[in-house]
């Protein structure tokens, strides 16, 4: 098995685990599994907005498809790796919601490994995109970082 496959291997292995370790709200406030509830739905929509967007670009894998180009709309217009900042919004939402350790533990692996490929997944696209330097420079990872224009 490639490394692009094992880290995708280890994602899902890590999704599971956030979500079979959530201890289903028990003597949590109704206020703090709404706001778990609410970041999980912004989670969910930043997820299908970045995939449409990314259309035939898409792959789980952080190596780009070939002949893919560099998307720069939509949510990528602002940040680079949109997807990864769903699925850390989807996970942090369950666990805040849910509750648990495990869910907590696996959210900040999750965190480090999305960040790991985003770094993979920059270099692939340095290599075939001679601008994709400027939207680097023009964009966050995760988040959108209008400071460094």
């Amino acid at each position: 098995m490639n490394r692009d496959r094992v880290l995708v291997a280890a994602q899902l292995a890590l999704l599971i685990v956030i979500l079979a370790g959530g201890r289903r709200g028990r003597g949590r406030p109704r206020s703090v599994r709404a706001a778990g509830a609410a970041l999980g739905a912004g989670g969910l929509c930043l997820l299908v907005w970045s995939g449409r967007t990314l259309g035939r670009n898409l792959t789980p894998l952080p190596t780009p498809v070939a002949g893919g180009t560099l998307v720069q709309r939509g949510p990528y217009r602002l940040v680079r790796h949109p997807i990864y900042t769903a699925l850390l919004l989807l996970a942090g939402g369950w666990t805040v919601a849910r509750g648990g350790g495990v869910s907590a533990t696996g959210t900040l692996l999750l965190a480090g490994l999305l960040r790991h490929k985003a770094g993979i997944e920059d270099a692939a696209l340095a290599g075939r995109h001679p601008d994709h330097a400027a939207y680097r420079a023009r964009t966050g990872a995760f988040l959108p970082c209008h400071g460094r224009r």
